[in-house]
């Protein structure tokens, strides 16, 4: 409290005792209040490559899981050793200092960075780049986090802690410091894996914040070793105050150096180990840093709980707005899995409109982890394993398909039962976490193994045959042997994994020992079947509101569809006429037609998307790169209306399709691209008239073509309307369209790029590639092209310089076979018959008629 740090400063002013300060190594401390033997308490700092190690990457918009998360609208919480520099370049407005800290601190910035970095260095982008942060310095942390719990708050970071063993420098005179209390102890520093009052007042703020997970570094205090002799400074209870000796005293470590606020039953602590620059691949790549404190509690539970990469990383500091530095330390891991964690929240708010609890994303994070270490099952070396932020998130996703997410309510003298079935493909693995109540800490003294778990309860898995399987547990008298599996009765995670069970159901059982009088909550995590991509089934016999999509029972329309499926999954679509806008948002699915199974061009004829509203067919944001529209008709029928498909800050491939037009439309166009990146393969757009934007619309974007045609289309500007965009041409046919008089086939704008080979250009009456002169300069590379007007047919003049290059470029009737009715197939005696780069026909079609008379 502030009345027990002001008793502090006082007493260490009158001793000469350092207040607060920086040493050499980055690390920053301040006193905070005195012990009850007169000792003074101090807490301290324990300070791209990160994100790949837990596989958080995977799930930012440029990664493979197709989700585009990065923590918007998500708050999450720091208590650190000064105030955040929120005027960084990395943080743009998303940092409020809340209890209005002034003076800044590198290391509280460098935790904020690694937290929610824009990653406008690339380096340094943070787990939740998008989200906002409520900081705080260190002095009335738990009043303040109770206080701020209260308030709504569901995550923290806390990467520090108090010393604990041996410290170098503690004091400012380059001497060792013992940490211990010889009272207790003259040998080891009965404060590792202690329960005292401070463990406890943490555990009950958390207990009476259920949705509040606090999330701590595990401690820099392994392999701290002092040569017997070493004259260092000792706390002295006669005199109270310091005083040198040389006696010889234990080395911190390697088991058992984790201490205070760390070995909270509620906590997620968290340790660090060296990167692994490729991403996870199996237990051999997690090596544990230097320093990384080792378990267990004194009274056997396993801390860590969880390892995430905590050497070298890279993010902002406070010395300037543009300024960066690597740190290593469990400081560094923590913010890792806090930023990372704020995304399986994201993800759970989405998909449930609620927030998990702090239980059930704990054990969320330890059900999902990585195997580390030389054997199966936690350790006190690595806890449960590296975080696996991918992971996590697609168990989020996959609810209910091969594996369950479930929080329940235990009521006192009660069992809790679930059957399922196990095909034998994967493991089966149960995993269970309740935040506990507040124990009762044992008086002073070296390892009591009193137990603090106060509701006991208990996990088991029971085969057909009665077969009973147990949770892991770890023997603390013997910390370095592999976990075996028994009755836990010290931790508040439980997890039972059978790694090759047998085909056949099981029964998940929950029950508790002795009293639990309030009764108990707790997160079930369960992983009991495969789960990939799922398809689900449209048809216009179908029913949204009885329909499970199933081939059975299928969906009536296409939305309904898109809001139950997930990334990677398929929306087989049949014969019919659909009718209205559907809605994509950040996700990567496959939409199509049954000629995706049968190569019947009939199926793209038969199944029609159409909207009669102003609104487009079809609205892609944030698509992955697995988004893929396949074997439609989009017929384009609103007298007042948008685009057939128009994709924003996403990803599609379009497939097979055919963009037609039944009314017409000033502002209408065929396919409108902004800031994404798109492919459209053998697809056309046709019969299209009066759209002002013409048929294909594209701002800073990059879109590649191939075996694609327009024609026979009318716009009243441009066909094509590129601005600050690269559009790649490769075998295209644009014919037999028409624009209004000054305008022109293509247009390109601000920067754009456009690159044609085997291709066709050749539309009378109008120029075919017009520049204009806005921003910076256009540029067009043509080979193996035959062009209307040749170069006469490339309007540059508004440009000031010529940015074209011709290659290979003729200018000849295409002899198409019958245009006038959509027949742009090349006869045989046609020039461009064999005038591809292969020596084969240049554009969409290919050859279709023998011969057609010139002239």
């Amino acid at each position: 409290s502030r009345a027990e740090k002001k008793i502090a400063v006082e007493k260490a002013n009158q001793k000469r005792w350092p207040i607060k300060g920086k040493l050499e190594n980055g690390e920053e401390y301040s006193i905070q209040r005195l012990a009850p033997n007169g000792k003074p308490i101090y807490y301290h700092s324990e300070n791209f490559i990160s994100a790949k190690t837990i596989s958080t990457d995977h799930l930012w918009p440029d990664g493979d899981s197709q989700l585009f998360m990065k923590g918007e609208g998500m708050i999450v919480g720091e208590w650190d050793g000064g105030a955040t520099r929120a005027t960084h370049d990395e943080f743009t407005g998303r940092v409020v200092q809340v209890d209005g800290a002034e003076e800044l601190s590198n290391h509280a910035t460098h935790v904020a960075g690694t937290m929610i970095g824009a990653g406008i260095y690339n380096l340094a982008h943070g787990m939740a780049n998008a989200a906002t942060l409520h900081t705080n310095d260190w002095n009335e942390d738990s009043g303040e986090m109770a206080a701020q719990a209260g308030d709504g708050l569901i995550l923290s970071n806390h990467s520090y802690g108090q010393r604990g063993g041996w410290h170098w420098n503690s004091l400012g005179d380059d001497k060792w410091v013992w940490w211990g209390d010889p009272g207790v102890d003259v040998n080891e520093d009965y404060h590792f894996g202690f329960y005292d009052e401070q463990t406890r007042e943490w555990d009950e703020i958390a207990y009476n914040a259920p949705h509040y997970l606090i999330v701590m570094s595990a401690g820099n205090d392994r392999n701290d070793e002092v040569a017997n002799g070493t004259e260092h400074w000792v706390w002295n209870t006669v005199i109270n105050d310091w005083d040198l000796s040389t006696d010889s005293r234990d080395s911190d470590g390697p088991w058992d150096c984790i201490s205070y606020h760390k070995i909270c039953k509620n906590v997620l602590t968290v340790g660090a180990v060296n990167d692994i620059e490729n991403g996870y691949e199996n237990p051999g790549d997690v090596s544990i840093s230097s320093f990384s404190s080792y378990g267990p509690v004194d009274d056997g539970r396993i801390k860590p709980d969880i390892v995430a990469n905590g050497v070298g990383l890279f993010s902002s500091v406070s010395t300037g707005d543009q300024d960066y530095e690597s740190y290593s330390g469990t400081s560094m891991s923590a913010p890792s899995v806090t930023g990372s964690l704020v995304l399986f929240q994201e993800m759970y708010k989405t998909m449930n409109d609620t927030f998990l609890l702090a239980a059930t994303l704990k054990a969320l994070a330890v059900h999902s982890a990585d195997e580390a270490g030389n054997a199966g099952g936690p350790d006190y070396r690595f806890g449960w394993g590296l975080m696996n932020t991918a992971r996590a998130v697609d168990l989020i996703q996959r609810n209910g398909n091969g594996h369950l997410i479930s929080e329940e309510y235990l009521a006192p003298g009660d069992s809790i039962e679930l059957s399922v079935y196990s095909d034998g493909m994967v493991p089966l693995r149960a995993t269970i976490s309740w935040t506990d109540p507040p124990g009762i800490p044992p008086l002073p003294s070296l390892n009591p193994q009193d137990i603090m778990l106060v509701n006991d309860l208990d996990l088991r898995i029971i085969g057909e045959d009665g077969t009973i399987y147990f949770p892991w547990i770890l023997d603390p008298n013997n910390p370095g042997d592999a976990a075996t599996t028994g009755d836990n009765i010290v931790d508040n995670v439980e997890q039972v994994l059978i790694f090759d069970p047998e085909p056949g159901n099981y029964t998940i059982r929950i029950w508790h020992k002795g009293n639990i009088d309030d009764g108990q909550a707790f997160g079930l995590v369960l992983s009991f079947g495969t789960s990939g991509p799922m398809t689900f089934y449209v048809s216009p016999e179908g029913n949204d509101d009885t329909g499970d999509g199933s081939e059975e029972n299928p969906f009536s329309s296409i939305q309904k569809a898109v809001d139950e499926s997930i990334s990677r999954d398929t929306i087989l679509v049949a014969p019919g006429t659909y009718n209205g806008s559907i809605e994509i948002n950040s996700k990567g699915i496959i939409l199509a037609s049954h000629f995706i199974h049968s190569d019947d061009e009939t199926y793209i004829a038969g199944t029609v998307l159409t909207n009669n509203e102003p609104n487009p067919i079809l609205y892609l944001h944030q698509t992955g790169t697995a988004m893929v529209v396949k074997g439609f008709t989009f017929s384009f029928g609103a007298l007042y209306g948008d685009n057939s498909i128009e994709c924003t800050s996403g990803n599609i491939t379009i497939e097979n399709c055919v963009f037609t037009q039944t009314g017409s439309d000033s502002d209408c166009g065929a396919i409108s691209f902004g800031s994404s990146h798109g492919i459209i393969n053998n697809s056309r757009i046709e019969n299209m008239s009066g759209c002002f934007f013409g048929a294909l619309y594209v701002y800073n974007s990059n879109v590649e073509l191939d075996h694609f045609s327009i024609i026979n289309t009318n716009g009243s500007s441009h066909i094509i309307y590129s601005q600050d965009s690269q559009i790649d041409m490769n075998f295209v046919t644009l014919s037999g369209n028409s624009v209004d008089e000054d305008y022109s086939i293509i247009r390109m704008y601000d920067g754009s790029e456009l690159n044609v080979i085997n291709s066709i250009l050749w539309n009378e009456g109008a120029t075919e590639i017009a520049f204009r002169v806005q921003g910076e300069e256009n540029f067009a590379t043509i080979y193996y092209t035959d062009l209307n007007g040749h170069i006469n047919g490339i309007e540059t003049n508004d440009n000031g310089t010529t940015n074209f290059g011709l290659f290979n470029v003729m200018e000849t009737d295409p002899l198409f076979c019958a245009p006038d009715s959509n027949g742009f197939q090349l006869s045989g005696n046609s020039p461009c018959a064999d005038y591809s780069e292969n020596g084969g026909p240049i554009g969409a079609f290919g050859v279709g008629c023998d011969f057609v008379g010139i002239g």
